[in-house]
C-alpha cells in the first residue's frame, strides 16, 4: 500500500517566498555563475540545502536557555 505524505515546511512548494530573499537569490545567482547550472538546478540546490539544514543547536539546549 503506497503512503500518503503530507507536504511540510519548505516542502509546501512556496517557492516565491523563500526566494524573495536576497541571500536565496545571491545563493542562486552564484550557483549559476560558477557552476554553469541553470537556474532551475540552482533552485533546487538551495531547497535540498535548506530541507537538510538542522537547527544551530538542539531543542534540549534551546530550552535550558531561558532567561
Amino acid at each position: 500500500m503506497a503512503s500518503i505524505t503530507t507536504p511540510t515546511g519548505l516542502e509546501s512548494g512556496n517557492d516565491a517566498r523563500i526566494f524573495s530573499s536576497p541571500v536565496a537569490i545571491a545563493f542562486v545567482r552564484t550557483v549559476v555563475a560558477r557552476r554553469r547550472l541553470s537556474e532551475a538546478q540552482a533552485r533546487q540546490i538551495y531547497l535540498d540545502y535548506l530541507n537538510r539544514a538542522e537547527p544551530p543547536y538542539p531543542a534540549a539546549a534551546a530550552r535550558d536557555c531561558v532567561t
